[in-house]
């Protein structure tokens, strides 16, 4: 059947398909399987052969092999059947055909049949090689197609040529279509091996339902694939390892080279942070240009260039104060001239009150006696006044003298600090004035020397008037006013300088900042360079391991992408094989039961099939339900005989065929797989039944009594028989093309054409016999097979003008059964009975089956008229009701 060849490509075809998911890499690898498929085929998993394979292959082509679908030759996309029946096979040399030998297969029914090693099994290999392309016994044995095919006397093998009927009906050459065909063939050895399917564990179960639709190759193909590949794959990095415990020597620096980016990135992130920080919307490069970090005086150079020069000087004078003091000196002055002229008016009281004060200071040093003539105060002789009463007295009448003098004496002090304050505030005047007063005037000298006197009026000379102009004083006064508004404009020029100031100080304390930031940048790109020197070093002492190390990577790296591809390839191999055969057997439940309860015909009623439930994967289980107990499930393969097994195993291959509408069904020597007692139900199935009446059937057989049974219920223009026997010393199987034909009517017809009437008559009994036995399962179809017959003694089969008897009464009685077939029946029966049995119609038929010594020759009207009743019978259809 199909080989595992071609099973890989229809699972090749599912990996290319977009729903299955498959990668582009397990896609790769099943191309490669693909390509090298026999190498990896003559291998198996003991030992990891297949492993191996697998892996030398894959280091050598796996990178190169495309991942698209491949051109599959042994998969054909065609839409239907192009052709209706086939028509001719020339064969030759090829396996057991030395020479070429053609076979007509223009009937609907082919029948080949011979002893064990006569030449069918090659007939049956051309047919397949021809349909399919390939023979799989030679795969499954690994034999060379070439070695396995060829005839070993010629040493050579000539393709079979194959012809059909198209549906046009004319001839054509049929090309291999391994897909199409497939199905067009049931096996013995499938069916054996399907029936073997109880006693095997659970785990083989699955293979030999896909052994059933021919995948066993495929399945045992799949299965010698190891698990993985890991052993045969460098996957271990030694080189890598011992570059590895040198790096750690350079690990740091490897990691501040590494990190050079990042540190980067950190260093510009602190950067934009600061500038941002300084100013919102700075940059820090304009911080830099700000500062003049890039070669180009910024705006820091031009402060300082601006604040470099010399600040304006204040002069510090107000016309007000100015004013001011003079007011102050000329009040303090007219004070003390008011006082004075006071004192003036009682200057005798003064006189007096020095007196007093004078004597008052004496009377510590002579407190009993007058200080002026040394007489005592007290006793005899004494003053008559006494001095010190007298001074107190005095003192007392003039206190406000004393007062006015003190007055006096404080406003003196108040000039002499008017006056010293008024020529401080000059002498300041003068200096602060002295850059504007470069060249000498009036004012300029009078400030410079005012004419200060201790204890005199010396401002007033500056109250003199000048001729055409104001006083000195005043002059001084206006001058200090225009001064103070100058200092109102410099007050403001210095309040700007200042606010320049702190600009220059925040402009610097940056530059310091940017300075130390690019201290540390460089300091960072130094151990960078520092590292990376290092790193070269390194470089340079282990380039070898470097070099060898980075090779290993890279053949780990294709090493690993192989045994990844490889695993995913595996698992979608092992899905593939577990779904192909439910996908093969989904919808074949309703017509494989239909052919198994035909095939089973002779079964009891409860013991025939009510469900049957194929498995939709290849873990499930056959389950059906019997008619007896139509509601309960069973595990097929466990219930059933492994005849009933065998029955159920042809019925699902034969419903296959059917539900493809194969136009031709080749049985490889599987009917006799069957036992005997099935062989009615399938013969009846296949060859006379409707649904195969449009199917061509090709049967190769060494069961001579099953062609016979054949054609004694298959109208004769309906066959063609060849017969296969064994070579006579020329190695070359000898075809028998005119097979005598083995139906009794077909031989009855050709005895009376030759005028063997004895040979006639005993054909027609058999004939008879034949179609009573048919007629009687018929009646039994229509409810109408219990007859009365009456046997001879306990023990004995129904004579067969009993039968006949039998039967026609059943008819005539059978009011209420109406067929189309009933009438004629009876009326062949009449006048086949109505004779007698002891009439010459019964003695001729029972004379032409013994032996008797001078016998009168037949009656060749009578012997006719036999032939021709039951050629009669034998054309009634007999349909169930």
């Amino acid at each position: 059947m199909a080989s595992a060849a071609h099973d890989y490509q229809h699972f090749l075809r599912w990996l290319h398909e977009p729903a299955t998911a498959a990668s582009g890499d397990a896609r790769r690898m099943g191309n490669l399987v693909l390509q090298h498929f026999e190498s990896i085929s003559a291998t198996s998993r003991n030992r990891s052969q297949r492993a191996i394979r697998i892996v030398e292959l894959a280091r050598g082509k796996f990178a190169q092999t495309s991942h698209e679908l491949p051109w599959l030759n042994a998969i054909a996309a065609g839409d239907g059947w192009s052709w209706r029946s086939l028509s001719e096979l020339t064969i030759g040399p090829f396996r057991g055909f030395r020479h070429p030998e053609t076979f007509d297969l223009t009937k609907r029914l082919i029948l080949f049949y011979g002893p064990n090693g006569s030449g069918k099994t090659s007939l049956c290999e051309a047919l397949e090689y021809a349909l399919l392309g390939a023979v799989d016994e030679g795969a499954q044995k690994r034999i060379d197609a070439g070695q396995y095919l060829r005839n070993i006397h010629e040493n050579r093998f000539v393709a079979p040529q194959l012809r059909g009927i198209n549906l046009a009906g004319q001839s054509m050459a049929i090309e291999a279509d391994a897909d199409a065909y497939r199905f067009c063939f049931i096996e013995k050895n499938r069916i054996d091996s399907f029936s073997r399917i109880a006693a095997k564990p659970a785990g083989q179960k699955t293979e030999l339902i896909a052994a059933l639709f021919g995948m066993d190759h495929y399945n045992e193909f799949v299965g010698q694939f190891n698990e993985a590949l890991t052993e045969q794959l460098n996957l271990v990095p030694l080189k890598g390892q011992e570059l590895n415990l040198r790096l750690n020597s350079i690990a740091n620096d490897m990691g501040v080279v590494a990190g050079e980016v990042m540190a980067g990135a950190e260093f510009q992130r602190v950067e934009e942070v600061f500038a941002q920080q300084f100013a919102a919307g700075m940059t820090y490069g304009q911080l830099q240009q700000a500062v003049g970090l890039l070669g180009v005086p910024g705006r820091l150079q031009e402060l300082e260039l601006a604040l470099n020069q010399p600040p304006p000087l204040l002069y510090g004078v107000s016309s007000q104060n100015l004013a001011a003091a003079y007011q102050r000196a000329d009040e303090a002055h007219n004070q003390v001239e008011e006082l004075s002229q006071q004192l003036a008016q009682q200057h005798s009281d003064v006189d007096y009150q020095a007196l007093f004060n004078a004597v008052q200071r004496l009377q510590a040093a002579s407190p009993d006696r007058c200080p002026a003539c040394d007489t005592p105060l007290q006793g005899v002789p004494h003053t008559v006044v006494n001095p010190y009463q007298k001074a107190a007295q005095g003192l007392e009448r003039l206190r406000e003298l004393t007062a006015l003098q003190q007055r006096y004496h404080t406003a003196i002090g108040h000039r002499r600090a008017a006056s010293d304050a008024l020529s401080a505030y000059l002498a300041h005047f003068a200096q602060r004035a002295t850059p504007k007063t470069e060249r000498e005037n009036m004012v300029s000298r009078y400030l410079a020397a005012p004419g200060v006197l201790a204890d005199t009026a010396w401002w007033r000379l500056g109250y003199i008037q000048v001729e055409g102009a104001p006083s000195l004083a005043q002059q001084a006064v206006d001058w200090a006013a225009v001064l103070e508004q100058e200092d109102a404009a410099t007050q403001q020029n210095l309040a700007h300088r200042q606010s320049l100031v702190a600009e220059r100080d925040r402009l610097n304390g940056a530059r310091i900042a940017l300075a130390e930031h690019a201290a540390r940048r460089q300091q960072a790109q130094v151990l960078v360079e520092a590292a990376r020197q290092r790193i070269g070093e390194f470089e340079v002492q282990n380039a070898e391991l470097i070099a060898a190390a980075a090779a290993e990577r890279d053949l780990i790296a294709a090493e690993s992408r192989i045994q990844v591809a490889y695993a995913e390839f595996l698992a979608l191999l092992r899905r593939h094989r577990s779904e192909r055969p439910g996908t093969l057997m989904a919808g074949l439940n309703a017509q494989a039961l239909e052919l198994y309860n035909e095939f089973n015909v002779r079964d009891a009623e409860e013991d025939k099939l009510a469900e049957l439930h194929l498995p939709l994967t290849g873990e499930g289980r056959i389950e059906l339900c019997f008619r007896g107990a139509p509601g309960r499930r069973v595990d097929a393969l466990q219930v059933l005989s492994e005849g009933h097994v065998r029955c159920l195993g042809l019925a699902i291959l034969l419903a296959k065929a059917s539900s493809i509408q194969a136009p031709a069904v080749i049985f490889d020597d599987a009917i006799n797989a069957i036992d005997h007692e099935h062989r009615q139900g399938i013969r009846e199935a296949l060859f006379q039944s409707e649904r195969f009446a449009n199917t061509q059937i090709i049967v190769t057989c060494h069961s001579n009594e099953f062609i016979k049974d054949i054609q004694n219920h298959v109208e004769q223009n309906q066959w063609l028989v060849y017969a296969f026997m064994h070579h006579q010393g020329n190695y070359h199987p000898r075809v028998i093309r005119n097979v005598p034909p083995q139906a009794y009517l077909a031989l009855a017809r050709s005895a009376v054409d030759r005028g063997d009437h004895r040979a006639a008559l005993q054909f027609s009994r058999q004939a008879l016999e034949m179609l009573t036995s048919r007629i009687w399962k018929w009646l039994g179809k229509c409810s109408q097979g219990v007859l009365t017959v009456q046997l001879a003694r306990d023990g004995d089969q129904p004579g067969l003008s009993n039968l006949c008897a039998s039967i026609c009464s059943k008819l005539r009685g059978a009011n209420t059964f109406e067929h189309v077939d009933k009438q004629p029946l009876i009326d062949a029966l009449v006048q086949i009975l109505g004779i007698g049995e002891q009439t010459l119609v019964w003695m001729y038929l029972n004379k032409g089956t013994h032996e008797e010594a001078d016998r009168e020759d037949f009656d060749a009207g009578v012997v006719e008229h036999v032939v021709e009743l039951l050629e009669g019978i034998n054309t009634l259809r007999l349909r169930g009701p």
